[in-house]
């Protein structure tokens, strides 16, 4: 593993490295929402995806897309990185659909064997995460009209 480079520029360069490597070295993936999900949860599933031999990645989503759609375009004799892309690269529309996938806060979770595996590992981790501002419920919530039994200055929080 290579030093944690110390200034913006190196560690997207590190990063970009590391994201087409993956890409190239993976043939599945799937996309996570990360939304209330704690550091320390995400840390406990990274620590099983490695026993099963599979990478969890995130970063900025502009990034991400960037340096996609780099590894998807054929190398021109314009391009910087021409000689070392020449004879590697090859066609890889499937990471297209990653692409699109790439929205809000996604993590994906690169695999060359069987998906639910993965799945049992991050159904395994789900915890109740109580309601805050602005979060959107994944179940409708319905409320019906009546009376709270409270005064009207303790109903704000509906």
């Amino acid at each position: 593993m290579p030093l944690k480079p110390v200034n913006k520029r190196a560690k997207k360069a590190v990063y970009w490295e590391r994201l087409q490597e993956i890409c190239v070295k993976y043939e599945k993936a799937l996309f996570v929402e990360v939304d209330n999900v704690t550091s320390k949860q995400i840390c406990l599933i990274r620590a099983e995806l490695r026993k099963l031999g599979a990478t969890m990645i995130m970063g900025k989503n502009t990034l991400m897309k960037t340096c996609i759609n780099h590894l998807m375009s054929e190398p021109t004799e314009e391009d910087e990185d021409y000689e070392e892309r020449k004879d590697t690269w090859k066609a890889r529309p499937e990471l297209e659909a990653v692409i699109r996938q790439l929205r809000g806060n996604t993590g994906i979770i690169f695999h060359n064997g069987d998906l639910t595996d993965l799945k049992d590992i991050l159904d395994a981790q789900v915890r109740e995460a109580p309601a805050r501002i602005g979060s959107i419920a994944p179940d409708d919530v319905w409320i019906k009209s009546g009376p709270t039994g409270l005064d009207p200055k303790q109903t704000s929080f509906f």
